[in-house]
C-alpha cells in the first residue's frame, strides 16, 4: 500500500470512526474521537518520521480540540493562526507568527467553516524534513475539512443517538432486530443489560434470547406467523412477573425488511429518588412515598402496609396528595404521574 493510500484510508478510517483492529493499539479509556484522529496522526508520523504530530481545530480564534501524537516539543502558538495560507505547506524557516518555532516543522490550515478551520503541525527534534514530506501534506488538504466534517456530523449524530437510547432505557423500553429463526443480531443500547436486571433475560451462546419455555414458545409461534405471512404485530409477553411485553413485527431497517421487536418492562415509580417526585408535583416527602406505591398499583389498605402506616394516616395523605396534584383519586395519580417527566 502506497504512502499516500495509507494516509487518506486512516483519514477515512478517522472520519467514519475505527475498525476493532485499530481500537486495540490504544487505551481502551482513550474517547474514540481521541482513538480516531490520533490514529490519523500516529500513521502521519510514521510516514513523515515525524517526532511529533498535532491536529488543532479552531473556532472563532480558539482551539476547541486538539490531538498530539508522539514527543511533546511544545505546544504550537495558534493564536493568529487565521493569518496563514490555507493553500501553503509551512517550515519553520517561514516563520509565521502562529507558528514559530525553533525546531524544524511542517504545517498545513485548512478551512472547515467560515469561523472555523483546523491546523496540522509536525515537528523533528534534529535532522529538517524531506520535500516529499511537505508534498504528503499538501495532498492531504483537499480531504480535510471534508473528513471533519463528517466526523463532527457523526458525532453530533451518534451523542443524540445515545441520548434516545438513554431516554428510552429510562422508560423501559427498547428494541431487538431478529432473524426469522429468533437469532438476535441487533440491540438498543443497554437493552441486554436492562433484561438481565430486570427480568433475568440473556443470551444464550447461539445469541438467542434465554425464555421461560412459554415464553420461549410464544416467540416460536409470532415468528412462525410472520414467516408464514402475517406480518404482525404480534404480542409477546417475554416475562409475566416482573412484566416485559414485547410487539413483534416486520419494518425497514437500514435499507432491508427485517424483524422487530420493540420491547417495554415493568418500571417501578418506587425505584425512582423520590427527590423526583417530590420536585415534580411539589409534594412532601410521605405524599410522594404514596404516590409512588398508587402509581404502582397498590390500593390504599396495600400501601399503608408497605409503607408501615395507619389506614388513617394513609387515607389523610391521600387527600393531601390528590389535592397538591389536582386530581380526585388513585387514577389520577397514576395518570399524571405516567405523564411526567418523572421517570427520565
Amino acid at each position: 500500500m502506497s504512502d499516500e493510500t495509507q494516509l487518506l484510508t486512516a483519514l477515512f478510517m478517522a472520519s467514519t470512526g475505527l475498525p476493532d483492529e485499530a481500537r486495540a493499539e490504544f487505551k481502551s479509556s482513550e474517547a474514540p474521537p481521541q482513538k480516531a484522529w490520533s490514529h490519523f496522526l500516529r500513521v502521519l508520523a510514521d510516514i513523515t518520521h515525524a517526532d511529533s504530530a498535532e491536529l488543532h481545530l479552531i473556532e472563532n480564534n480558539r482551539s476547541v480540540q486538539s490531538w498530539q501524537v508522539g514527543d511533546d516539543l511544545g505546544d504550537a502558538d495558534l493564536t493568529a493562526s487565521d493569518r496563514m495560507r490555507t493553500s501553503r505547506v509551512y517550515s519553520q524557516s517561514d516563520h509565521p507568527s502562529a507558528l514559530k518555532s525553533d525546531l524544524p516543522l511542517r504545517a498545513i490550515r485548512w478551512r472547515v467553516a467560515t469561523d472555523a478551520w483546523g491546523i496540522i503541525t509536525l515537528k523533528r527534534r534534529t535532522d529538517d524534513f524531506r520535500a516529499i514530506d511537505g508534498q504528503h501534506l499538501s495532498n492531504l488538504l483537499p480531504y480535510l475539512a471534508p473528513a471533519v466534517r463528517a466526523w463532527q456530523s457523526l458525532n453530533r449524530e451518534r451523542a443524540q443517538a445515545e441520548l434516545t437510547h438513554q431516554i428510552c432505557a429510562d422508560l423501559g423500553a427498547g428494541w431487538i432486530v431478529f432473524t426469522p429463526t429468533g437469532q438476535v443480531t441487533a440491540m438498543a443500547l443497554g437493552l441486554a443489560e436492562q433484561l438481565g436486571k430486570v427480568a433475568n433475560i440473556g443470551l444464550s451462546g447461539e445469541g438467542r434470547l434465554r425464555l421461560t419455555p412459554v415464553a420461549a414458545r410464544d416467540l416460536r409461534d409470532a415468528l412462525g406467523a410472520i414467516t408464514n405471512g402475517n406480518s404482525g404485530p404480534h404480542s409477546v409477553w417475554l416475562c409475566s412477573s416482573p412484566r416485559v411485553q414485547m410487539i413483534l413485527s416486520t419494518q425497514h431497517h437500514a435499507g432491508t425488511m427485517v424483524l422487530v421487536g420493540r420491547i417495554r418492562h415493568d418500571v417501578k415509580a418506587s425505584a425512582l429518588p423520590l427527590s423526583q417526585i417530590m420536585v415534580a408535583f411539589d409534594l412532601n416527602r410521605s405524599e410522594a412515598r404514596l404516590a409512588a406505591a398508587l402509581c404502582d398499583g397498590l390500593s390504599l389498605s396495600d400501601a399503608a402496609q408497605t409503607l408501615g402506616w395507619t389506614i388513617e394516616t394513609t387515607r389523610s395523605t391521600s387527600k393531601q396528595l390528590f389535592a397538591h396534584i389536582g386530581v380526585r383519586g388513585q387514577p389520577g395519580v397514576v395518570r399524571a404521574m405516567q405523564a411526567s417527566a418523572i421517570w427520565l
